[in-house]
């Protein structure tokens, strides 16, 4: 899994080249056709189980397609089945027939775009929960409320609840790469504090 991280370090510079060329996207690059499909062409997703991956960090976007390349975190599999304007059996898959230059333009045209949060009901108690979880385990990394596009950390705020429950789940279960100073927080979590945290951080997307 390491290789996931060695690998983004590698297109670091492609990307530092790129980032000072000042691109600018009329709309999503031949290399997105893929990604487009659940992502939609603005990256906002809505499907609860996709997340939103406009205004991220073009670092923490490429590095999240690397993860994806080396399979360091689950494909996908079940969810692209569905999807017949989709010739890969995956996300990975997908991924497998993009370029390194591909991921460049791909995390540069997404994090480009504006966030906008899931609309998406919010249960207050279990979002008082999740604020205190947070504010323990969480604040370290995902600052301001997990709303900060941060170079390794990606939008918790405003993401589908649904979506975030799951990963929560992924990575408990150590089926989705994560930092090492990550991991001892997430096995802590409930399945209750799980739902307390998602909660947490629709609400804050409404903020």
């Amino acid at each position: 899994m390491n290789q996931a991280i060695i690998y983004s370090a590698s297109l670091a510079l492609s990307l530092a080249l790129f980032s000072g060329q000042d691109i600018a996207f009329a709309e999503a690059p031949p290399a997105a056709e893929a990604c487009v499909v659940c992502h939609n062409d603005d990256g906002i997703s809505d499907d609860p189980h996709v997340p939103t991956i406009a205004g991220a960090s073009a670092y923490f976007l490429e590095n999240q397609l690397a993860i994806f390349n080396a399979e360091a975190r689950p494909c996908a599999t079940d969810y692209f089945s569905g999807k017949e304007q989709v010739s890969a059996e995956n996300h990975c898959a997908a991924l497998a027939e993009l370029s390194e230059d591909d991921f460049v333009t791909l995390a540069e045209y997404f994090s480009e775009q504006p966030f906008r949060p899931a609309d998406q009901e919010v249960d207050a108690e279990l979002a008082s929960q999740g604020e205190s979880i947070h504010a323990k385990s969480c604040d370290r990394c995902h600052s301001d409320a997990g709303g900060l596009a941060l170079d390794d950390a990606g939008i918790l705020a405003g993401q589908w609840k649904p979506y975030l429950i799951k990963q929560f789940e992924l990575l408990k279960a150590g089926e989705r790469w994560q930092p090492d100073k990550m991991a001892p927080e997430i096995r802590k979590l409930s399945d209750q504090d799980m739902k307390a945290l998602a909660n947490f951080y629709a609400r804050e997307g409404k903020n």
